[in-house]
């Protein structure tokens, strides 16, 4: 005997996640990238370069600090120290969970200026 698959849907009047959306505008958008393989730190010093994001992270850590403590927090301030932080890192694999961070948090950008937009 055999049994058909069971499809589960989604509620009436429940709202699609719009990371979902905005995941497939990125991944569209992603086809007109050029796929180059490079370092993340490139440049004929890469360890000076990974030293530079370094203090960019820093600095930037300390502006989303201050600006948070003054309830006055920025997406310029949330997601530079965190890109800079996964340029800086010689582990790829923490480069790779930083970049994933980063993704994340450009997602949410991307649904607060939707929201905005109304």
């Amino acid at each position: 005997m055999t049994e058909t698959p069971k499809t589960t849907k989604r509620p009436a009047g429940r709202k699609a996640d719009p990371a979902t959306a905005i995941l497939a505008e990125v991944k569209t958008a992603r086809k007109t990238v050029a796929y180059d393989r490079m370092p993340l730190a490139g440049g004929l010093l890469p360890v000076k370069g990974r030293a530079h994001h370094l203090r960019e992270a820093r600095r930037w850590g300390d502006v989303e600090d201050a600006r948070r403590l003054t309830d006055m927090p920025g997406w310029d301030s949330t997601l530079i120290p965190v890109l800079y932080g996964a340029l800086a890192e010689q582990d790829p694999q923490h480069a790779r969970d930083g970049l994933v961070r980063l993704a994340a948090l450009v997602v949410a950008a991307v649904e607060d200026i939707d929201r905005e937009a109304g």
